[in-house]
Order: structure tokens, then C-alpha cells, then sequence
């Protein structure tokens, strides 16, 4: 009789134990270097439906975009808040001329990743080198596809906020890439490296095309207070 009433026991200590539901994802883990702070991990996750980023930890602050939405998610738990960015057309045009200039730089020694060979290109504006990417077209497509959708989200926004800018501090590197051409640095394919001409970079360091992760991971806290930037 013990032996039954023990039994019982376990089965209902492990019936009570919830189990994480794990989703599989794209995991890119970049290094990313701004002028005058230390390198940093850069995490993203891709899912069918989500994206996550964040700095490679499952607790700290973290971005999830919802690709179905179309929203955009900024979580700071000190804070407890959760900033939001709604999709919204860019519609107006840019204060500054824009002239767009694409440069596919040869390399004498091409470099080579997951056995596909790496492109090398440059964006001018105006006649000034703006941004580099070395990236390998036709590699983890529904990821980059993904970081595509989110960077157009983002240039909703950017263009939300221009009538807040003071003109002196309008660039047109800035514009083209934030605004009017969010994509231009996703459209050959998945960066393994990408750098401006201000000491910005980022670096490819580890990636992972089927890693299970735990499905709480894209999920926002309860109890947060939502805002965005309201109307202008």
C-alpha cells in the first residue's frame, strides 16, 4: 500500500512541473563596437513569427517584433515598460537630396562562409562613402527577410519623427539608411560584417540555423506599462 501512496506522489509532483515549450529559431550572434564603448554581443532570434533581439542574455532587456503585427516591442524590465512601434508608411520625402551610389568591390582573396562566397559593397551618398557590407546572398533567407521587414518598421518611425529634427542635425547618410533606404544593407543577402564611416561595426561571430529555444523568450511581461510617441 506505501508503494501506491508513493507512486502517487511523484506523479503528482511531475504533473504539476510545467513543461517550456521550445520553438525552433535562426540564432546570429554578432559583436557590435560603437566609438568609445567596448565590443558587445548582439543576439538575434528569428522565428517564423517572431524576432528577438537583445545582448545574448535571457533575462535582460530585449526587442521582440511580432512579423504578423507588424509591432515592434521594446522591453526595459527596471523600468517596467514596454515601448511600442507600430508599423506606419514612409510617405514623405527627404528634407535633404539623396543620390545613391551602390560600388561592388572586388576582392583579390574572396571570403567564403557556410561554403558560399561573401560580396563585398559599398553605398555612396552624395558622393561620400557611407556604409559597407560584406554579406553572402542566398543564406538564411526567411532570417534576412525578417531583419528586412523590421529595419522598414523602424523607417516608419525615423520618418515619424524628421519633423522633430533640427535641420543641423540632418545627415544624409543617416537618412538614406535609417529612412528612406532601410534595406539597402540586408538586400545581398546575410551579413557577416557591416560598418559606417563613423567607427559603428558589427561582426558575424556565431550563428546556429535550428537552435530550440524556449517559446517564453518572444513572449512580453504582464503587468508592464505600453507606450509609443504618441501622435506628433
Amino acid at each position: 500500500m506505501r508503494s501506491v501512496f508513493v507512486s502517487a506522489a511523484i506523479a503528482a509532483v511531475f504533473s504539476s512541473v510545467t513543461v517550456a515549450a521550445e520553438v525552433e529559431s535562426v540564432m546570429l550572434m554578432y559583436q557590435a563596437q560603437e566609438p568609445g564603448v567596448s565590443p558587445y554581443a548582439s543576439r538575434i532570434l528569428v522565428t517564423e513569427r517572431y524576432v528577438r533581439m537583445d545582448d545574448g542574455v535571457d533575462d535582460g532587456d530585449y526587442l521582440v517584433f511580432d512579423r504578423k503585427q507588424r509591432l515592434i516591442s521594446s522591453v526595459t524590465h527596471e523600468e517596467q515598460t514596454v515601448f511600442e512601434i507600430p508599423a506606419r508608411e514612409v510617405t514623405q520625402e527627404s528634407p535633404l537630396a539623396l543620390e545613391l551610389h551602390t560600388e561592388h568591390v572586388q576582392n583579390d582573396e574572396p571570403q567564403t562562409f557556410a561554403g558560399k562566397e561573401a560580396e563585398y559593397r559599398q553605398l555612396f551618398v552624395n558622393g561620400e562613402l557611407c556604409y559597407s557590407v560584406v554579406a553572402v546572398p542566398g543564406l538564411m533567407g526567411d532570417a534576412v527577410r525578417a531583419m528586412r521587414e523590421f529595419r522598414v518598421i523602424l523607417a516608419g518611425e525615423h520618418a515619424k519623427m524628421l519633423p522633430r529634427l533640427p535641420a543641423d542635425m540632418q545627415e544624409a547618410c543617416d537618412l538614406a539608411l535609417n529612412t528612406f533606404e532601410p534595406e539597402w544593407q540586408l538586400q545581398f543577402g546575410l551579413p557577416l560584417q557591416e560598418w559606417d564611416e563613423k567607427g559603428n561595426q558589427q561582426v558575424l561571430v556565431n550563428y546556429d540555423e535550428a537552435l530550440l529555444v524556449d517559446e517564453a523568450l518572444f513572449a512580453l511581461p504582464q503587468g508592464y506599462k505600453h507606450y509609443d510617441t504618441g501622435a506628433i
